[in-house]
């Protein structure tokens, strides 16, 4: 059984067990539970069920396990011939959360 859900703008397949790294939820403490509720789709054994945007009734349990920052990336910026060079980095804050149960 899967789902695919929306959150943040962006998409994510999503199966029971399995560990989803997001953007930074603010408000959320680690151990808590957090739900979505925008659900585009879930195949459960031979029934899909596709919503127009989202299914009705269907939900998402998670729980939250950890706060944190991925690793740094640098960011390069640079002019041929013109001696202009800058370098910065970037560490992306996320959400871990834990797929505890899809309810369809």
């Amino acid at each position: 059984m899967y789902a695919i859900l929306e959150f943040g703008g962006k998409q994510y397949k999503v199966e029971e067990g399995q560990t989803l790294y997001t953007e930074k939820v603010n408000g959320v403490e680690p151990g808590s539970s957090f739900v979505f509720d925008k659900v585009l789709f879930v195949k459960k054994d031979d029934s899909v069920k596709v919503g127009s945007p989202y299914v009705q009734g269907a939900k998402i349990n998670a729980e939250v396990v950890e706060h944190g920052k991925d690793e740094k990336i640098l960011v390069v910026k640079f002019r041929r011939r013109k001696m202009y060079r800058r370098v910065n980095g970037h560490r992306q804050q996320f959400t871990a959360l834990k797929i505890t149960k899809i309810e369809a």
